[in-house]
Parts: structure tokens; sequence; C-alpha cells
């Protein structure tokens, strides 16, 4: 790996050019939802020596400035709320949606077996926490195996302090999850606003009263502690990082694979 002017979120910085001393078992290269999740999966399973790089100036990528959902099928959250689901129901789903030959058989199946458990292994050994989405149906109604919700998930609010100094390292949810550009509001939140459900007025009151009252907070930044959606998730990952001591190089973009005698 050939690293260039980075600085590290966290851990040791990365070495200078041309430096070829740094050895790790294994490299994730981006610090989205994907990126962290299996550079926290190889930790835990017995790869200690992980190394994550980010070639932007602070971390999250598209993960974080997005809503943050992600699409699991038989999901624990969902079983937890009383959602009925079943793997045939999610099969037949894809089965209508995707088109023929668009996608490996095999690579569907290991999605729909390891989904729940990836979801699983992150609530049992990590931050990560998500929400089940009982009124965010799946995409294609009409579909067969379609369930009207709680195959969705959304990443449970996350406190931007528990990262310490590297929260200003974190790239913020989409301005369109925030209320007044400063409170953020997770999804169920915004489908209480956007319907006008009862006790959406005392939600607000709430939440402007919480972003109010925490003074210490707002001599740091004028962004609420809370964070939810993209960022949320992104920081549960990153947090879960940190009390590994799992380093994350910033400003450090991948230059090319070498290969050597065949490796």
């Amino acid at each position: 790996m050939e690293a260039t002017d980075g600085h590290a979120a966290s851990g040791a910085g990365p070495p200078g050019p041309e430096s070829w001393d740094h050895a790790v078992d294994v490299l994730v290269v981006g610090s989205g939802n994907g990126g962290l999740t299996a550079a926290l999966c190889c930790h835990e399973l017995g790869a200690k020596n992980v190394l994550v790089v980010e070639k932007a100036a602070r971390f999250g990528g598209t993960s974080a400035r997005s809503g943050g959902g992600i699409w699991i099928p038989c999901n624990h959250y969902a079983r937890a709320v009383g959602v009925r689901d079943s793997l045939a129901d999610a099969r037949a789903y894809l089965d209508a949606v995707i088109p023929p030959d668009a996608a490996d058989p095999e690579l569907i199946e290991a999605y729909l077996q390891s989904g729940p458990e990836m979801v699983r292994l992150l609530a049992d050994c990590t931050r990560v926490r998500y929400r089940s989405l009982s009124m965010y149906p799946d995409y294609f109604s009409d579909a067969p195996g379609a369930k009207p919700g709680g195959r969705a998930l959304e990443p449970e609010p996350f406190l931007l302090d528990r990262l310490g100094d590297q929260w200003r390292d974190l790239l913020p949810t989409h301005p369109s999850m925030f209320m007044l550009g400063r409170i953020g509001i997770t999804m169920a939140e915004a489908h209480q606003f956007m319907s006008t459900l009862p006790g959406w007025k005392r939600l607000t009151a709430r939440l402007a009263l919480d972003y109010l009252l925490d003074f210490p907070w707002r001599l740091r930044t004028s962004v609420a502690r809370r964070i939810t959606c993209g960022s949320a998730g992104v920081a549960r990952l990153y947090a879960s990082m940190l009390d590994r001591d799992m380093p994350l190089w910033l400003e450090t973009p991948l230059v090319r694979l070498v290969s050597e005698n065949g490796r």
C-alpha cells in the first residue's frame, strides 16, 4: 500500500510515501457501512491487525450522508416486535423484483442466510443497534413475498461526544434529516412529523427543549449532540472500532494494488 499525506482518525498515522514497512492482516478500503462492518467482523473472527483507509478528509462516505437504512429480511429486531417473515417469502420477493441473470443466485442466497446473522453479531458484540421500521414497506409492495414493514432497519440515535475528539471527522447526515438544520431526526420521527400523527407536537417540543438545554455541547457546536440516520449508524460502527483500538486513516487513498510472485 502506498500512502500520501494522510492523517489518522485514531491510532498512529500512515508512513511516508513509498514506505512499505507497515503490514496488516486485513486492509479495508472505504469507511462506509460496508467497510466498517467488514473491519469489525474480521476483528471479531480473529484478524486483530485490521486497518481501514479512507480517501476523504472525513469518514462515513455516502453511508453517513444517507438515511442509514438497511434491508435485512428475518432480522431479530422485526421478530421482537411481532413481524412474521420467512426466508422463503424473502427469496420469492427477490426472485420477483431482480431481473433474470442480473445477480448470482448463490450471492442472493448468501445474503439472505447471512444478513440476519450479521445484524445479530453486531448487536451482540458491538455498539451497533438498529430499530425495526414497521411503517416502511418493501418498495415493490405488490410483488410476491413483499412485506408491509419490518425488513427495513434504521440505526438507533447516538451521542456524538462518545466518539471523543474524532466526532469532528464524521460526515453529517443529509440536511433533509435535520429539524431547523441542527437537530437530527430519525426516519420514524420524520414519518410522525410528515403524517402529523398523534404526539408530533410533543415530540417537537421535547427535541427542541433537549437541544436548548444542552448548554455544554452548545459551546462546542450548533449541531445537536444526538445524531440520527446514516451518521448514527457509522458513528456506532466507528465507536466499536475505538473500543478495539482499531485504526482508521483519513486522506489515505488506495493508489494501486501491487502483485509480487502471484500475491
